[in-house]
């Protein structure tokens, strides 16, 4: 009796020692995880206390004006501009809070924050890359794969206080568009386009607005001989910027069927440069011809030349 007393309460001792090691090694799974999603996100301190006291939405984008329209047909036509939405804070150098936000999250263009009294640095990227981008500094966005696709921005100071205030932002397009047309279309055999080009930047500063790298993009479009017109972009390091841009169609074995280079490719922020010609027949040398016709556009103005 003795024995299965003492052999009872060594177990009961062991029972309760592995309880409390399950206990500390749970509790410091829960730290990590709480560690973890504060990354992006900012510490605690950096809250609040009082609940949402700043209200961010999109107001209108460039050239897209939404303030006449209700809310609900708001976020439906900013839904044809962007896919996915970054609202960054810094104070100085730290970043305090990152929301990111796709088109069918609910609440698409707006955010509530709790931010402590201060002022503060606002970054909103708005674009439709395969990812979110990447804030790193005001001064340094990255996208997904240096993938640059149509993109818009604001940059501005934010006053907090203890009273809830509300900001409506009006983002500027940040990009360029290259458009090539193909007027006598694309053979069955071609699968692919691939845009080589330099000149322009992937990376993008929200202070200046303007690309902050000399970026070597590559774009690679699928090809259909129902679609004549491919289109890529760029952040162009000045309001205006030139690039030099290589076209090869590929067929399904990645060879070459026709390749054109076009040199000295005037580009601007918020412009359409377009190319239209015979792209894949003796239309026409890339690039030649001096006649230059500029005229507007719903969304963006544009800039036709011959080739």
């Amino acid at each position: 009796s003795v024995l299965k007393c003492h052999l009872g309460a060594s177990q009961n001792v062991y029972r309760l020692l592995f309880t409390c090691i399950c206990y500390v090694f749970a509790m410091g799974l829960v730290s990590c995880e709480k560690g973890m999603l504060d990354v992006d996100g900012g510490s605690a301190t950096d809250e609040h206390d009082g609940g949402t006291n700043v209200v961010l939405s999109i107001a209108s984008i460039e050239q897209i004006p939404f303030m006449e329209y209700e809310a609900t047909r708001a976020a439906q036509e900013m839904s044809f501009l962007c896919s996915r939405i970054s609202f960054v804070v810094f104070q100085g150098d730290n970043k305090v809070k990152t929301v990111t936000q796709s088109v069918d999250e609910p609440g698409f263009g707006k955010v509530s924050l709790s931010l402590a009294e201060g002022t503060y640095s606002l970054v909103v990227i708005a674009h439709s890359c395969s990812g979110n981008a990447t804030v790193s500094t005001p001064q340094l966005i990255t996208f997904p794969n240096n993938r640059v696709s149509d993109t818009f921005y604001i940059c501005q100071d934010i006053n907090v206080g203890a009273e809830e205030k509300s900001y409506d932002l009006q983002l500027r397009r940040s990009v360029a568009m290259f458009r090539l047309v193909v007027n006598d279309g694309v053979p069955a055999d071609v699968a692919q386009i691939k845009f080589y080009y330099t000149g322009g930047s992937s990376t993008f500063d929200a202070t200046t607005g303007r690309g902050c790298k000399n970026s070597r993009q590559t774009v690679v479009l699928d090809a259909s001989p129902d679609l004549d017109s491919y289109d890529v972009y760029t952040f162009p390091h000045e309001e205006t910027d030139e690039l030099k841009i290589t076209v090869t169609a590929l067929d399904r074995a990645g060879n070459t069927v026709v390749e054109r280079v076009f040199e000295d490719v005037p580009v601007r922020r918020n412009m359409i440069t377009k190319y239209v010609g015979d792209f894949f027949h003796d239309g026409g040398n890339a690039g030649a011809g001096q006649s230059i016709q500029l005229f507007g556009d719903v969304e963006w103005q544009e800039q036709l030349f011959p080739y």
